[in-house]
């Protein structure tokens, strides 16, 4: 009976960080082809965990529970497969699976790419 009370009481504590994390107003993301809307919801996302100091459980919880439509099906498939596999699925697992589908390698290189010409362009020549 006791363990009982113990299972609602983190499910108690689950709901109030949530509470804690929607009033923070997170980004919704609703998956398709939008890389920077990706990359820009990942960092309001983890900038919110950083401030509520949450563990690495509630960031997989509240993060995923801002994907909505075709993201929410995706990462429905997606944990599904990874834990067939037997990955746990950690922040890290999630932020790597994410961003391999949501921000692509060529969209990656090729910011990398104008971040380096923009440096290069702002450096006068003595």
């Amino acid at each position: 009976m006791g363990n009982h009370n113990m299972g609602e009481a983190a499910g108690v504590a689950e709901n109030q960080g949530l509470e804690c994390f929607e009033r923070n107003n997170p980004l919704i993301f609703s998956g398709g082809y939008n890389p920077n809307g990706a990359q820009n919801w990942m960092m309001e996302i983890e900038k919110i965990f950083w401030e509520m100091a949450c563990l690495d459980g509630q960031k997989v919880a509240f993060g995923t529970y801002t994907l909505v439509e075709e993201a929410e099906y995706w990462w429905e498939n997606t944990c599904q497969c990874l834990e067939a596999e037997g990955q746990v699925v950690t922040w890290e697992t999630f932020k790597r699976v994410f961003m391999e589908k949501y921000f692509p390698e060529d969209v990656k290189n090729k910011k990398e790419m104008e971040f380096l010409e923009l440096k290069q362009g702002n450096m006068t020549v003595a």
